[in-house]
């Protein structure tokens, strides 16, 4: 008998508790000038990459940044680090075509998520990478918090 009233006020405590914590607003109607402004600076930062530019990764991030991809050991933890990252790369990457597949964003209040896969010309190949990027609102813009790309195994 006390084991069925540990049980049950056990589970009025847990229902009366979750009534009182905040709730993740999620919304993929979320406002669309924020997903039109990151969508614009996201293409915008792949063209400077494409055209040899890689630094505009490093001018749409926050100083917190971290950063993954499939030729790191680590992650990079800064924005200082992501920087020494690209700075050999300035001037070697030039692509004459590129294009954003099935972008998808989610706002969740000063954090918005981008999804999507980068499909680019390398000589007469096309290649497909995976990117997730999450940006974050502060001081009064939108910019990069964590970048996480992965190349495709279909091509």
């Amino acid at each position: 008998m006390s084991t069925v009233i540990s049980i049950v006020g056990g589970l009025y405590l847990l229902l009366s508790c979750s009534h009182h914590q905040p709730t993740l607003q999620t919304s993929v109607n979320s406002d669309d000038s924020v997903k039109n402004l990151i969508l614009s600076k996201e293409k915008e930062t792949l063209d400077r990459w494409y055209h040899g530019d890689p630094m505009g990764f490093a001018d749409n991030s926050w100083k917190d940044i971290t950063y993954f991809d499939p030729s790191l050991k680590t992650r990079i933890d800064s924005l200082d680090a992501f920087r020494k990252l690209l700075t050999p790369l300035i001037g070697q990457i030039h692509i004459p075509w590129h294009r954003m597949d099935k972008p998808l964003i989610r706002v969740f209040g000063d954090i918005a998520v981008l999804s999507f896969t980068d499909v680019f010309a390398i000589d007469k190949d096309t290649a497909r990478w995976h990117a997730t990027e999450i940006y974050l609102h502060r001081e009064k813009d939108w910019k990069l918090i964590h970048s996480h790309w992965t190349e495709s195994k279909v091509k």
